[in-house]
């Protein structure tokens, strides 16, 4: 008996052996990807990664932790260049990888929608990594509400922005500003309050010091006029 209980303990011993092995396996592959097939600067080496589709047979079972992995290098790749040349050419395709080997990561869908728009000023990135998140993620309201301040502030389009804020507002979770902010955009669509109000509700509703800062910004732009030539014709009263 007691040998029987021996045995089984080193079979599981053995099998438990076996998948870590596999699992840092699948994550030494990920790492010569980015490592040995290109010879250039680091952080341009993620953006050879495979897309997601490709990239999942090799993960052996384990997308959710090789998406994981890629997602602390996107937060190395974000810190680096914030403090240096502020520029995120490559933040989107790894954030893509990272959502698609795990679709079901919330955070990293408003993460990217918020930080690409802001700081890439890449809205068409933004708005496509939160379209992809209201997919897997449709009863989040933030990712419509933020995707609302998208076609509102961005892309001059009060018909889809009330869309999405209204979807919003049928969500369970959704604060109470939520209706008269809605009915704003019908009502008011192109005015510089109803940015602002945008602007004010998604820095309440974060707790991300950087995001409020940049905000912050936005906000103070928007009240001393100082506005991009593609947004002055929107908010001329």
């Amino acid at each position: 008996m007691l040998k029987k209980i021996h045995q089984n303990r080193a079979f599981l011993l053995i099998m438990f052996f076996l998948v870590l092995v596999a699992l840092f396996y699948s994550i030494y592959l990920i790492q010569i990807t980015i490592d040995n097939n290109y010879r250039i600067n680091k952080e341009e080496r993620l953006l050879y990664l495979p897309s997601g589709r490709f990239l999942k047979p090799i993960c052996l079972g384990y997308e959710a932790v090789v998406s994981d992995f890629l997602w602390l290098k996107a937060i190395s790749y974000f810190g680096g260049h914030y403090f240096t040349d502020q520029s995120y050419k490559w933040l989107y395709h790894i954030l893509d990888l990272v959502t698609t080997l795990d679709p079901m990561f919330r955070y990293p869908y408003e993460f990217g929608g918020v930080v690409l728009a802001l700081e890439e000023g890449n809205t068409r990135q933004s708005t496509a990594l939160m379209e992809k998140g209201i997919k897997y993620h449709p009863d989040y309201w933030r990712l419509h509400f933020y995707l609302g301040f998208n076609y509102f502030y961005y892309h001059k389009d009060s018909k889809m922005a009330a869309f999405y804020i209204n979807r919003a507002v049928e969500l369970p979770g959704h604060p109470e500003y939520l209706p008269k902010l809605a009915a704003s955009l019908l009502t008011q669509a192109g005015k510089k309050d109803t940015a602002l109000s945008f602007l004010r509700q998604i820095y309440k509703n974060t707790n991300d010091e950087w995001l409020r800062e940049k905000i912050q910004k936005k906000m103070d732009d928007l009240l001393a006029g100082n506005l991009p030539e593609t947004l002055k014709g929107l908010f001329q009263e």
